[in-house]
Formats: structure tokens, sequence, C-alpha cells
């Protein structure tokens, strides 16, 4: 049950955002998302930092001081941003790549962008690029458009360079092209993402009849994979004004009055087995239309940082450019006061990141991709000026948590293996027959049973492993936070 409902609801709750303004104002940015793409964000940066909220809570500030504080990445320089990924659904969502088309207000110069970041200039296709060491390129389309392509493998880059700047019509798949049509006045973020034919039938059959969810409400796979093979995708579209308000639909193919009773019960279940659990979901309300599951309700601060963590582009220090001078070259070596100022700063944003990982992942349902991508946040930060032990620090941290999350997958993989021979409840009957499941003569299901007790204890073992290496993960962060810490007010003679 979890894992096939998890590949269309995870998604949901962490895939792509898009926002409110009239749909045409983004056509010219979404010529350039690639047709790969399964998960788009669209957000309209002005009318986001002119609300209550981001006023409030300082979401315009120079990225360096905003970059956590921050729940989304919001460029001061851009008025509209696009963001589109190919994720993994049945990976925890990896990505494969990440492509974000910005309108800027401002022109930024490339060998700004790569001075600042410590990486070099190109061109692609006769247009100015930069690559940087976070992994990414940045192209200029002129026009004030401006480009991010992570990985930054030259060769796709070029070949979506060469595509973007020749195509005339979106190449945006059916149901992604519906959401991005689905704005207003009031909501400023819209995510969605494409889930059309994730769910595999034989994997969801089984994890149906095992499921005890499914059981207690008396739903046959018969009744209930009809349902879960038909779904589409999701949208959740966010309203920024004194609070964040939101609003998430799970769209399927069919009508799914036969889960109904179940509908919040199996969202949630799905989620926690994701490690996704956004806690202000719990107060939501929810409601069962035709083919749709929807729900609404706020989302904090915290909430928001970790559904935007899932589509997080390379970011590049845009409101620090502007104290460059000539082609990006700084204007002076910092000075001691700067990397002070620049070190905590980096100091106290991975001490927030930290604080917030633990406190979401919790028992078993710790997630390695949650893991991985507060990893790759770590990885992303500013770190312009910052004390070269400190950074040091930050990488341990970033591979401490890669770790984890490996030690986690390796876990389910080696569950997968011991368990791929088996059987299960969807072949319980041949137990009489063949004696394969099982010996109790005249109970067909026994076997069945036998076997679905032998997985429950190999899964609580592997994860048991896992849980191990997270516990002592953290126990050597913690350390080595305490060392770090120590070490930069000594230094600097400041609290850290």
């Amino acid at each position: 049950m979890r894992a096939c409902f998890r590949v269309g609801l995870s998604v949901i709750l962490f895939g792509c955002l898009s926002l409110t303004l009239q749909a045409s104002e983004f056509d010219p940015l979404l010529l350039k998302v690639p047709a790969a793409a399964n998960a788009l964000v669209l957000i309209d940066v002005e009318k986001t930092l002119a609300s209550e909220l981001a006023q409030q809570e300082g979401w315009g500030q120079k990225l360096e001081l905003a970059y956590v504080n921050r729940p989304v990445f919001l460029p001061p320089e851009a008025s509209r941003l696009v963001v589109a990924a190919a994720l993994q659904p049945t990976a925890d969502f990896a990505q494969l790549w990440e492509v974000g088309i910005m309108q800027l207000t401002e022109p930024l110069s490339m060998r700004a962008i790569a001075r600042s970041e410590g990486g070099y200039v190109d061109t692609i296709d006769d247009l100015p690029a930069a690559w940087t060491p976070s992994d990414a390129y940045f192209v200029d389309f002129g026009q004030n458009v401006l480009g991010v392509l992570f990985p930054a493998e030259r060769q796709f880059v070029s070949h979506w360079v060469k595509k973007a700047k020749a195509s005339t019509a979106n190449q945006l798949s059916g149901y992604l092209e519906e959401a991005s049509r689905l704005t207003n006045e009031q909501i400023q973020v819209l995510l969605a993402i494409d889930l059309a034919d994730v769910v595999q039938p034989h994997s969801a059959q089984q994890r149906i009849e095992d499921s005890p969810l499914f059981q207690k409400a008396n739903l046959t796979a018969a009744e209930v994979l009809p349902i879960l093979t038909s779904l589409r995708g999701a949208t959740l579209r966010v309203a920024v004004g004194k609070t964040a308000q939101a609003q998430l639909r799970i769209d399927f193919g069919t009508d799914i009055t036969p889960i109904k009773a179940i509908a919040k019960e199996l969202v949630f279940a799905v989620l926690d087995d994701f490690g996704a659990n956004v806690a202000g979901m719990q107060s939501w309300t929810i409601e069962v239309k035709d083919k749709a599951i929807h729900m609404q309700g706020p989302l904090s601060q915290d909430d928001l940082r970790r559904v935007f963590s899932v589509i997080e582009l390379p970011s590049t220090k845009f409101s620090t450019l502007k104290d460059t001078t000539g082609e990006g070259q700084p204007t002076e070596e910092a000075s001691e006061s700067v990397m002070r100022d620049s070190s905590i700063t980096y100091y106290r944003s991975i001490d927030v990141l930290i604080k917030d990982l633990r406190r979401e992942l919790r028992g078993n349902k710790a997630s390695a991709a949650v893991m991985e991508r507060y990893a790759r946040k770590i990885d992303r930060m500013p770190i312009l000026n910052v004390d070269k032990e400190l950074l040091d620090y930050g990488g341990k941290v970033a591979n401490t948590l890669r770790g984890m999350a490996l030690t986690k997958r390796q876990g389910g993989v080696a569950y997968g293996v011991d368990t791929a021979g088996m059987g299960g409840g969807g072949y319980a009957n041949y137990s009489v027959s063949y004696g394969y499941f099982g010996n109790e003569i005249g109970d067909p299901y026994a076997g069945a049973r036998t076997s679905a007790a032998d997985r429950a204890s190999m899964k609580a073992s592997a994860m048991a492993d896992a849980n191990y290496a997270r516990v002592e993960g953290f126990k050597g962060i913690e350390e080595g936070t305490a060392d770090i810490r120590r070490k930069m007010t000594e230094k600097y003679h400041v609290e850290f």
C-alpha cells in the first residue's frame, strides 16, 4: 500500500511548485523547459516578496543572510521564476537534473557570477555562460532571461540550450500543462508533479494485499489497484499573505470513492513511510471528490522549507554581485569582520538544518531522500568569505548525512534481495498444491502469513542497522559541531 501510494503522495508534497499569475506571463520561460520534466515550479517572485509574511521574515534579504531562514530560493533580481526537474518517483524522488529559468529585473554578468562562485566563463552555442563549482551552468539567453542547469554536464547543457533557443511551443506533459494554468491572483505558488504510469501494478497488488489499512477497510486488490494505477499527479497551491495557506490536490483517472473512508489515513501513512510527514498537515481538512483527494490548511516556515527542499537550484550570490567592480572582480580581500560575519551565518544556517532534520526524522521513518536533500542544501550554501575550517566542517556534515542515507538505502536493497523469492499474499493459494509457502494442510493462507512474518523480521533487521548508523552519524555531527563552535568562538572572539 505505502510503496505504491508513496509514489504519488510523497511527490505531491515535495515536488515542484508553480505560481499564481496569468499563465501567459510564464509562457516565454516555459518554452525553455525540457520535455522530460515531470516536476514544475512557477513562482511570482515580486508578489511573493511583497507579501506580509515575506516582509516580516526577511525573505528578500541578501542570499547569505536568508538562505536557510527563507523557505524558498527567491532571487530579488528576478520577477518570475520557473523551476523544472526530472525526478525518479520509485527511487525516493532522486533528481536526474534540475533547470531554472528566470526573468530578471536587471542584467547579470556571467563573468561576475563566475568570479563570485570561483568558477569560469564559457560560451555555449554562442551564448555567454558560466560554470560554477556547485555543479551548475548559468546561461544568459538575452533579454534579461537567465537559465541555470544542474548538473553541469556540458553536452547536456549544450543540447538544452539548442532546443531552448529553437522552441516555439512548450514541451510540457499534459498534466503539467494543465497545472500551469491553474493560477489566480491570490495564489503565489503552485506545485505540479506528473505521476502518470508511475505505479507498478504487480508490486502494488502485493503491497495492497499485505496492507493492514486496506484489510481493515475490507478493500481488496481488485477494488484498489485500478485506483492506484490511474494516479495522474498532484498540485500544491500556496497563497502567501500574513501566513502561508496551501491547497493540495491528488488527481486520479478514475473514481476514488472506494477509498474515501481511509483517504486521510492513507495519505499520512504514505508520508510517514517516506519520512516526509510535514507537521502542519496534521491539522489540514481533507475531502474526496470524484477523482481527486483535496486537502488544505496552513504551512509554517519550517514546513515550507521542507517542501521546497526537493527542488532547489544551485544558488549564486546574486545580491552580492552588485558589490563587485568591473567584470565581477571583488573590491578588496575580505576583512576579518567580513569573514567573521559570513562564517557566523554559515554556521548558524547549518545548525538550523540539523535541528530541522532531527526534528522531522523520527523513529523508523527517517528517509534517505530527505537526508540527501539536506546534504545537498549544505553543499549549495553560499561559501564566499567563510572560514576554511568551517567549510571543512560543513563538508563533513554533508558527507555524514549522505553516508547515513546510503546505509538506509542499502538496508532497503538488502531486504528486497533477501525477500525476493519468498512470495507473498498474491500467490498464497498455491501453498496447498506446492507447499512453497508453508506446510499447514487445509489453510491456504498459512504460507502467506509465514512469509509476511519473515519479511517483517528481515525488514526490522535492515532498518535497525540503518537506525544505528543514523544514531552514530548524528552523534558524530554533534561532536563535530561542538568542536568547531569552540574553535570559531575562540578565533573570532564572538559567540557562534
